[in-house]
């Protein structure tokens, strides 16, 4: 299964994938600084968990009032809001913790029980998404012990 980017041809409609399908190292040149920076920091992991963790929680009815928003930010970066309500992880809540990353990358996240936020750099949803997964895997988003405040 491709993994990487798709291309939006010229020719035709809609998204098409590469001719060649190769696994490689994708790199962005900044558009006015030249440099070259890593589009993939994590083996092309973006947001995988996220996705699938608001797959197994849509219902026909908890999509319908829930979700997951991204957003960039002028720092550059992104912003995530993933709903939490009405799911295992209700309830739960995360210290607002800042972790700096290598190569200069940086993230912020933290859960008040309803709604879980992240904040990182441009390259590194990887890392939230890691993130994100390792807090909804602990035992106690899973409802056998919850933190006290």
């Amino acid at each position: 299964m491709w993994k990487g980017p798709l291309i939006r041809t010229r020719t035709g409609p809609g998204w098409t994938l590469p001719t060649s399908t190769c696994r490689t190292e994708a790199t962005h040149v900044h558009r006015k600084s030249g440099r070259s920076r890593s589009a993939a920091r994590d083996e092309y992991r973006g947001t995988r968990y996220i996705q699938s963790w608001y797959a197994s929680n849509c219902d026909g009815e908890w999509e319908h009032e829930f979700g997951v928003r991204m957003a960039t930010t002028d720092n550059p970066g992104w912003h995530i809001e993933v709903d939490v309500s009405e799911t295992d992880l209700e309830g739960v809540e995360v210290r607002r913790e800042r972790r700096e990353l290598p190569e200069g990358g940086w993230m912020i996240a933290w859960s008040d029980g309803r709604t879980f936020q992240a904040a990182c750099d441009p390259g590194s949803l990887g890392e939230v998404d890691a993130l994100f997964e390792g807090w909804a895997e602990r035992p106690a988003a899973q409802g056998e012990e919850r933190p006290s405040g």
